[in-house]
């Protein structure tokens, strides 16, 4: 199960985020682990990289945020 947190629900509004993107990130990506204990997907969209932050609570996963930004400025990620 993947629940949205209301703050991830609300960036993805302002930032013109669907959940479909997100959730083809966190399906196709191979997730990495940031510095919090966060879990980072990623995935290219619309010419740009979608960073998608989420934790796993049990089975389910819980989407903290997400963004899209330049794919230069990850590209070693």
């Amino acid at each position: 199960m993947i629940v949205f947190t209301r703050h991830a629900l609300e960036r993805m509004k302002q930032r013109n985020i669907t959940k479909e993107e997100v959730l083809a990130a966190i399906r196709e990506s191979g997730a990495k682990q940031d510095g919090l204990g966060h879990l980072v997907a990623q995935r290219e969209v619309d010419a740009r990289l979608l960073r998608v932050f989420y934790v796993e609570r049990d089975e389910t996963l819980v989407v903290i945020t997400a963004y899209k930004t330049s794919k230069n400025r990850y590209k070693n990620e």
